[in-house]
């Protein structure tokens, strides 16, 4: 009889063994599952950001853009004054000559 108890109680033992398994193991399951929930929503958020980045940058280069289109019109006016100032200064200075 000691036989039959010593295997009941190791099929017990190994009963509760395997419940005990199978409770880590759906344990395991339910993290990893939140995990892989973790891991989209990451996803997700990253894609958000790359597309906010591309439009950040779309922003600037057309920002850029402008700015130097100013700048350049800024020249073009710069040398047209330089142009009408040099030759203001070449008519005033000839009419010096014709008055001295």
């Amino acid at each position: 009889m000691s036989k039959n108890n010593n295997i009941e109680d190791m099929s017990s033992q190994l009963i509760t063994m395997v419940a005990a398994i199978q409770v880590e193991h759906k344990e395991m399951k339910q993290a990893l599952e939140g995990m892989h929930q973790e891991q989209k929503e990451m996803k997700r958020v990253q894609q958000e950001m790359h597309h906010k980045i591309d439009e950040i940058e779309t922003k600037a280069e057309e920002h850029h853009k402008e700015i130097l289109d100013q700048l350049t019109a800024f020249k073009h006016d710069q040398d047209f004054i330089w142009e009408k100032t040099v030759r203001h200064e070449r008519e005033i200075h000839a009419i010096k000559m014709k008055l001295s």
